[in-house]
């Protein structure tokens, strides 16, 4: 057995990940010992592993992090070795907590990584023997990833912290026992430390079902005109879903008063042009009531606003993503200019248009549907949009208390107009009419 306890062979592998994060000497020396406790004791460093990445975890639930962002930028990240160990050292740090005290977007976000309770502990040596691991390259890999959790930068946080959460009174939780967020890169979701953290109403889930069946169908057709002939309701329709659930909401809580749900999520860019592909999200929340601030490093795009508007923004906004990068690659195949459709000024002026004419597409939908609404329910909107505003500003000012605007230049007019033509073929079609239950 081991003469060192196990605290110390934790403190070596903690030693060993902060050298390999800083390019420290010593790495190899560190290496060496672990090596020799590892001849000595497996059961005793599998232990010393699961202690180090539950501590690592729960440092990066402090620091603002969630599940779903460690796997967006485990993904882009990571060393291929060490990227598979995340996961299951997401899941045996759960076991510290009931499920009941995870808020349910939480919940979802596990369950989209396949974590489900009961949740399982890391056995590191039972790990290496199913994925057919060296025993050496495992160690290395648990220093990679030990050396990953140790360099996250702060996040705004954006869910109440695991173990924390309590539902708010009265309040029908969205939890369920096998759902999943999106598979999408933008799937990542969460709410306001204070508040009701995203329970939702009956039907609920159901709309934004048929919602998402049918950007799927708009996605996955290659006929540009059928594309088309769906996206006269796009934006209409969410609107019209969102601005009646928003006089359902301040009705049923009496006397015009609105409950505040404001909440925020985070969508995650794919490289490259992760700046321009932003102003997509960007457009499409504006069109939404919500507002957008866009982190270079890490890659995603925080989006604020009541939950019902988020959800749309984030539906909406990972299908135009695919439908942009799909119209690009049409684009470059009809070019009779090839080179030029291949350069990177092309097609960042391309997302570039594709973002501006969308937005153009998106408001002018939006403001007829809230017109046409304002028409049929008199004055009881605007006080509801005012009150759902000074609410997500206050969310905003809080998370964000500093931003700056950012612009983008573009040198490509062919990439331009492209875009901007790929645009007004894009699907934004959701769904056939949608009213809250």
């Amino acid at each position: 057995m081991n003469q060192w306890p196990d605290e110390h062979v934790v403190a070596v592998f903690r030693s060993a990940a902060i050298a390999m994060a800083t390019g420290q000497a010593g790495t190899e020396l560190f290496a060496g010992e672990l090596g020799r406790f590892d001849e000595i004791d497996r059961a005793q460093v599998d232990r010393a592993v699961s202690a180090l990445l539950d501590t690592l975890l729960r440092d990066a639930w402090d620091r603002g992090w969630q599940p779903n962002d460690l796997a967006e930028f485990g993904r882009r990240e990571l060393e291929a070795d060490a990227l598979p160990l995340l996961v299951p050292a997401i899941g045996s740090q759960h076991r510290a907590y009931a499920v009941e005290g995870l808020a349910p977007q939480w919940v979802d976000q596990l369950a989209g990584l396949g974590l489900r309770a009961p949740f399982e502990s890391l056995d590191l040596t039972a790990w290496a023997k199913q994925h057919r691991q060296v025993r050496y390259l495992v160690i290395d890999a648990v220093v990679t990833l030990a050396a990953f959790l140790l360099t996250l930068p702060v996040l705004p946080r954006l869910l109440p912290l695991p173990g924390t959460y309590r539902p708010s009174p009265g309040a029908t939780s969205s939890r369920r026992a096998s759902g999943s967020a999106a598979s999408t890169p933008g799937a990542s979701s969460g709410v306001s430390p204070v508040g009701s953290a995203g329970e939702r109403k009956p039907g609920h889930d159901k709309a934004l079902g048929r919602i998402r069946g049918l950007l799927a169908k708009a996605e996955a057709t290659e006929f540009p005109d059928e594309a088309d002939a769906l996206s006269a309701k796009a934006q209409e329709l969410m609107a019209k879903f969102s601005l009646d659930q928003a006089l359902v909401d301040a009705l049923g809580n009496g006397q015009g008063d609105l409950a505040d749900d404001s909440a925020a999520r985070r969508i995650w860019m794919e490289s490259p042009y992760t700046a321009a592909k932003s102003q997509l999200v960007h457009v499409v929340a504006m069109a939404n009531r919500c507002h957008a601030v866009m982190t270079e490093r890490p890659p995603f795009v925080t989006v604020v606003g009541s939950e019902l508007d988020l959800e749309l923004t984030e539906i909406l906004s990972t299908s135009l993503l695919v439908q942009a990068n799909r119209a690009l690659l049409a684009t470059g195949q009809r070019a009779r200019r090839h080179d030029e459709s291949r350069t990177q000024a092309f097609r960042r002026a391309f997302f570039v248009a594709y973002a501006q004419r969308i937005g153009e597409r998106l408001q002018a939908a939006a403001d007829a549907t809230q017109a046409a609404v304002e028409a049929e329910q008199g004055d009881l909107l605007l006080p509801v949009l005012a009150k759902r505003e000074q609410q997500v500003t206050a969310l905003l000012t809080t998370l964000f208390p500093k931003t700056t605007t950012r612009r983008t230049r573009i040198s490509s007019g062919a990439g331009w107009a492209a875009g901007r033509d790929a645009a007004n073929r894009a699907t934004l079609d959701t769904a056939p009419a949608l009213r809250p239950a």
